[in-house]
């Protein structure tokens, strides 16, 4: 039943606006006081699957003090490197492919896919943050509903997605 009441919520919370400012301050709790361009929103849930996400540039300066405060979701702190397998294989932004995972040795789990994409992901430059909104207690379901910003000082690039897989 809470799935479902969270699912109706997220829904009708998607409807309120269109504006991906907006979308990204309230769904982050990250305020946007600079200046942002390049912005891209993508919504390609079907059957109350797949994902959204909002990609856009910003100063250094709204990136500095975002990483000065405390991160989304009640997170402690902001994470920095390459986003962990199991979280970004879920997110695809803007991507015109999605990335896969090839694991090898058992325990070692590398990406493949849009290149693009694989470089984001890879980049020991990020900072991040993410929340697992369903299954963390179910080993095979790990991630599947879930959120996840990506900050990029070196390119200014922001990528925020919500996934329900």
């Amino acid at each position: 039943m809470r799935q479902y009441l969270y699912i109706l919520f997220f829904l009708l919370s998607s409807c309120s606006s269109s504006d991906p400012k907006a979308i990204f301050e309230d769904r982050t709790g990250l305020s946007i006081s600079d200046s942002i361009s390049n912005v891209k929103a993508t919504d390609n849930y079907e059957l109350l699957e797949g994902e959204f996400s909002i990609v856009f540039k910003t100063t250094q300066s709204q990136i500095n003090s975002w990483l000065k405060g405390s991160p989304p979701w009640n997170n402690l702190k902001w994470h920095k490197g390459r986003i962990p397998p199991e979280i970004g294989v879920a997110a695809q932004f803007s991507f015109t492919e999605v990335s896969g995972l090839e694991v090898i040795n058992d325990d070692e789990a590398t990406y493949f896919g849009d290149e693009n994409l694989i470089k984001l992901l890879n980049d020991t430059t990020n900072y991040y943050s993410y929340v697992e909104d369903c299954c963390a207690a179910e080993k095979d379901l790990r991630f599947h509903d879930g959120r996840l910003l990506i900050l990029q000082p070196h390119t200014k690039m922001i990528y925020y997605a919500v996934w329900d897989f």
